[in-house]
């Protein structure tokens, strides 16, 4: 897998030649369990605040009611920054992601021009992002701490099955049988494993 890693690195922005299925899989394995990491750790400000907010709320109160506000609107003003960063990752991790994809649609004898087909959707799921997240916390401030499925009721579940759509897509192209022997876009890919 480190070698994997270390050439999809190193070819952050070659758009040219060939990169096999496992060598593809293995960096993308790689990437999401970077962002992943990268994720947990930024939220990880925001769940210590909100358990201090509770426990807080908590011992100088006895209504569960008030406890429950204070939680909500600690996380409800928390969730601008969290969207920003989660947008801010996820392009960073699909930009490292665009040139090994190239690579490896090049090996499955494609145009790396079919990169738009997860491409599109994704990056349409990310700039609905900014919308749906200000529709949840309009739902969640208006309904309040005792209606904590509300704002899944409120969810616009197209703009998820756009993201959805889009992962579907990148399998698709991505898992494209390698073509044997040279191709228009070069030689075969050598294993990295050997």
């Amino acid at each position: 897998m480190l070698h994997a890693i270390k050439h999809g690195l190193r070819n952050l922005v070659t758009l040219t030649g060939r990169d096999g299925r496992k060598q593809f899989w293995l960096y993308a394995v790689f990437l999401l369990l970077l962002r992943w990491a990268v994720s947990t750790v930024a939220t990880v400000p925001l769940m210590a605040s909100t358990m201090n907010t509770a426990f807080t709320a908590a011992r100088h109160s006895t209504d569960p009611a008030a406890t429950a506000t204070a939680v909500q609107a600690n996380i409800t003003a928390a969730l601008p920054q969290i969207m920003l960063l989660g947008i801010v990752i996820s392009l960073v991790t699909a930009a490292m992601l665009l040139s090994s994809l190239v690579r490896r649609l090049h090996d499955s004898g494609l145009s790396g021009w079919f990169a738009l087909l997860p491409g599109v959707p994704y990056l349409i799921s990310l700039a609905a992002a900014p919308r749906e997240v200000a529709h949840t916390m309009a739902v969640m401030q208006q309904q309040g701490p005792g209606h904590p499925g509300a704002a899944l009721h409120a969810t616009n579940w197209s703009i998820a099955a756009i993201g959805w759509l889009a992962l579907a897509l990148l399998v698709a192209v991505a898992a494209r049988p390698s073509t044997p022997g040279t191709n228009r876009y070069g030689p075969e890919p050598v294993d990295l494993d050997a």
